[in-house]
């Protein structure tokens, strides 16, 4: 089988639907650093509505799954506690302003929540059936009392945590019915100023037309902005795993917005691959048309583009097309921009290929100065 079939072999398995795809390789954590700290709290349910109430305990936020227990469920839930059956532990996370965020056991938490607060009659209780149909504030004072004062065990994971630990956590309980993409998650960890700039950019007409129509639905054109950025701005530096660079990138510029200059740098390199490429730049060929969108292109074609003079790329419009197309039966470049593609000497290889070639057309190209490739 051939490089490049072995490529469409890869992607025709669904992998290309995601474009972090590539960012599962393990975290790369100095032990010495490894520092997961918890604090489990047995709250009681007055106590866990009133921090709600308080704004002290945040339930919507982004990575939590809408409500969708029927009330029900909920209801046997309420009959649990008054029963003093044990119920499985909550899980926040502590936030630098001190707030908490449910990260695991939302739907527990919010069915507990309606019913303190009257928004809904137990149904469907099994064992204490003369409580059905009542509300919270219909219970015997004896009942409410003692629902009030049942605690939950609550383990809170501080925010003394290393952050790629912490990230790691809320993968691993990040289990619903539709587990939250690599940048989804960021979307929720990383709010700020740098994550609205990525949605506006994802809105961008300029930045969409040139990703060849594949689709928005995971937050797929954030994640391909945020690897432009985090590379453009530390290509010679970069070391995998890819997840944890962009974790890192987002993180550290989480209150703030890229430069106007490179912004700029974006927004024209947007516009040169759209003049040069159309909405092909970054789909593999076969049987000589363009096909599945693949991440370490846009890698290979976005980095080079930013750092070379985009005037002369698109006057040499045509070379430009033959170069991509050259490197997309070369068996080395093709090695670069198939499987393990957060390698560093392939991340650095295939930016350096296209970089080298821009230059042979005569495209003057600044690449920073790459260890590999």
């Amino acid at each position: 089988m051939s490089d490049v079939n072995a490529l469409f072999d890869m992607e025709d398995h669904g992998e290309d639907d995601d474009v972090t795809a590539d960012q599962h390789d393990a975290l790369v954590v100095p032990l010495g650093e490894r520092r997961l700290v918890t604090q489990p709290y047995d709250l009681s349910l007055a106590t866990l509505v009133s921090d709600i109430e308080k704004g002290q305990l945040l339930l919507n936020v982004a990575y939590q799954r809408k409500y969708v227990w029927d009330r029900a469920k909920a209801s046997r839930l309420i009959e649990s506690f008054l029963l003093n059956i044990p119920v499985p532990v909550c899980y926040f996370a502590e936030n630098d302003d001190g707030t908490y965020e449910v990260i695991d056991g939302a739907q527990r938490v919010t069915s507990v929540n309606d019913f303190l607060s009257n928004k809904f009659r137990l149904r469907g209780v099994p064992v204490m059936s003369e409580l059905e149909g009542k509300r919270y504030d219909e219970l015997s004072p004896k009942d409410a009392r003692r629902l009030a004062s049942r605690t939950i065990r609550c383990v809170v994971i501080t925010a003394d945590s290393h952050p790629d630990i912490k990230f790691d956590v809320f993968e691993r309980l990040n289990t619903g019915s539709a587990t939250l993409h690599e940048q989804e998650l960021r979307n929720c960890i990383y709010r700020g100023a740098f994550n609205s700039f990525l949605k506006n950019v994802a809105d961008l007409h300029s930045f969409e037309r040139i990703l060849g129509g594949i689709k928005n639905s995971r937050m797929a054109y954030e994640e391909l902005a945020l690897r432009f950025f985090a590379l453009y701005d530390g290509i010679s530096d970069y070391k995998p795993p890819l997840r944890q660079c962009l974790n890192q990138y987002m993180r550290s510029h989480r209150t703030s917005t890229p430069s106007k200059g490179t912004v700029k740098v974006f927004d024209e390199t947007c516009d040169t691959v759209y003049e040069i490429f159309g909405a092909d730049a970054f789909k593999l060929v076969r049987g000589g048309q363009d096909t599945a969108f693949n991440r370490a292109l846009f890698d290979a074609v976005m980095l080079p583009l930013a750092f070379a003079d985009r005037r002369i790329a698109v006057e040499r419009s045509t070379g430009v097309r033959d170069l991509r197309d050259r490197l997309l039966t070369d068996s080395e470049f093709l090695a670069d921009i198939g499987r393990a593609t957060a390698d560093r000497a392939r991340m650095h290889g295939r930016v350096k290929s296209f970089a080298d070639g821009l230059i042979a057309l005569g495209v003057p190209c600044r690449l920073p100065s790459l260890a590999d490739g």
